[in-house]
């Protein structure tokens, strides 16, 4: 199967809620792109206006790039170590593979504040090399006695 590299790079977020009673905000990034999911690191230092200029790599099949739209979802979470990270807000959309050039998008909640927007997330991506994807067969098998 032929894929290619799509570079996905995190900037930064900015005016995000504040999620924290007590402590500060110490924000990161969990991308999902054609099924696959990976993490920026923790900002610990810019509370709800984190950076992080970090690239993930990802590989889309490309009848995914041909067709021209592909899903993605960012969720920022607020990292915290006596208990369960907790939710910032997320960002669901339809990246256009031959797109080049820094993108906005507005921050939304995904629970009863699913209607307001705040804060806003940049990143940018682009298209890299065709790789070839070699897909196993698991349904042969390799008995061949006639016993």
């Amino acid at each position: 199967m032929e894929a290619r590299y799509f570079n996905f790079t995190v900037h930064s977020a900015s005016n995000l809620v504040d999620v924290r009673k007590k402590g500060e905000m110490k924000v990161y990034a969990k991308v999902s792109i054609a099924g696959k999911t990976k993490y920026t690191t923790t900002d610990v230092v810019n509370k709800t206006n984190p950076e992080w200029n970090s690239t993930l790599c990802f590989i889309l099949p490309e009848e995914d790039i041909v067709r021209g739209d592909v899903p993605a979802k960012i969720e920022l979470f607020c990292q915290r170590s006596r208990s369960r990270d907790k939710y910032v807000g997320e960002i669901d959309l339809v990246l256009a593979p031959f797109y080049k050039g820094e993108c906005t998008f507005s921050v939304h909640r995904n629970d009863s504040n699913q209607n307001k927007r705040f804060g806003t997330f940049k990143f940018s991506h682009e298209l890299g090399d065709k790789v070839l994807i070699v897909v196993s067969d698991s349904s042969s098998s390799s008995d061949d006695s006639d016993a």
